[in-house]
């Protein structure tokens, strides 16, 4: 099939007409990597609340990002979209892009790939994506200049009834506490020196994502209360310096629960030890599925959590295309409208983890 004739397509920022579109190409594009209750919940609340939150979006950096999703539309009807987050001033992630399978194999998912990059160019932004290891799509990233930098594993776990009893005074660890509003310097020197080497470049997040405002602060529990969810987190201190950190995310209408463990180096050895802490906390939830990433930097992480009863589900590899190459590839795209470039360099100002991408 040929690609529709460049007057007929138009890329702008999601309207509130266009979410129940929206949930069905992205339920049909993810339904299998993603819980598709999540997904429904997300765009309910979006809807419900979209009049009220979508002005607070110039003040908050969740909810920029919350509403910073673009429809592709192809004579006038939603063919695909794609949505994107900020890490930081000079970073942006692509969350999702999807296209609806009737306009599939036509092309049109690496013209908004290109546009995306044009606009990122415009605004000296390196762009970071993640996507299945067994997507084809890899290769179109590839060609459009990503370059694979790591590889990530995703691991699911059914709650049972059981596990918690496996837990003893003798898996307790000392320095295990609540999170408190002071711990915040530690956490992001800690976070610096967690990461991969390779990584430092890549994922630079800002360290007042780590001390955010009250005002952020607020919205998040609002986002949390209205849509059921509830956060856990904890720190892990020896000899009164942070070493390690537990952080829960439990969707409890979805029955999901997303669990981030951070340590450094010379606390690998505890990590076990921190996955039992983690069952234990959410020992009272009797159905649903515990998730978790780690980088592939060495079996240690892989063993503890296999040892636990987790299963490596994906793959994923995590590209990276520094803004210095993104000219090279702008000027075979200029088949969408000054709208289009418009509503992508909007954005400009706007800074912020979960991705995947299919095409």
């Amino acid at each position: 099939m040929t690609l529709p004739s460049p007057q007929n397509i138009s890329i702008e920022k999601v309207r509130y007409h266009d979410l129940n579109e929206l949930e069905k190409i992205f339920t049909g594009a993810f339904g299998e990597e993603v819980d598709a209750a999540i997904i429904r919940q997300r765009i309910h609340r979006i809807r419900q609340f979209y009049f009220v939150l979508l002005p607070l979006s110039s003040v908050s950096l969740w909810l920029k990002n919350l509403f910073s999703i673009y429809i592709c539309r192809v004579e006038g009807k939603v063919a695909g979209f794609m949505q994107v987050s900020f890490f930081n001033r000079g970073q942006l992630h692509l969350d999702y892009i999807a296209i609806n399978k009737h306009y599939r194999g036509q092309g049109l998912g690496t013209l908004i790939l290109r546009k995306l990059i044009d606009g990122a160019a415009r605004n000296n932004y390196d762009i970071i994506l993640e996507v299945r290891s067994d997507n084809p799509a890899y290769y179109l990233y590839k060609r459009l200049g990503f370059i694979s930098q790591a590889q990530i594993l995703h691991y699911d776990k059914d709650i049972e009834r059981n596990v918690p009893a496996r837990f003893t005074t003798k898996h307790r660890l000392g320095g295990f506490r609540k999170r408190n509003n002071n711990d915040w310097r530690q956490i992001y020197e800690l976070y610096l020196k967690s990461l991969p080497l390779k990584l430092h470049q890549i994922a630079r997040r800002e360290i007042r994502e780590y001390n955010p405002s009250l005002f952020t602060k607020s919205l998040e529990w609002f986002k949390n209360y209205m849509m059921g969810n509830v956060k856990q987190q904890y720190v892990l201190e020896k000899h009164g310096k942070i070493v390690g950190t537990l952080e829960l995310q439990s969707y409890l209408k979805a029955h999901s629960h997303i669990m981030n463990v951070m340590l450094d180096h010379e606390h690998e050895y505890l990590r076990e030890r921190v996955y039992l802490q983690a069952l234990y906390l959410l020992r009272t939830y009797k159905r649903g599925t515990i998730s978790t990433t780690i980088y592939r930097d060495g079996v240690e992480k892989q063993q503890a959590l296999e040892k636990l009863g987790f299963i490596e589900t994906e793959a994923y590899y995590l590209m990276f295309r520094p803004a210095h190459l993104q000219n090279k590839v702008v000027e075979s795209d200029r088949c969408f409208n000054d709208h289009t470039n418009k509503s992508l360099s909007q954005n400009r100002n706007m800074h912020n983890y979960d991705c995947r991408l299919k095409s």
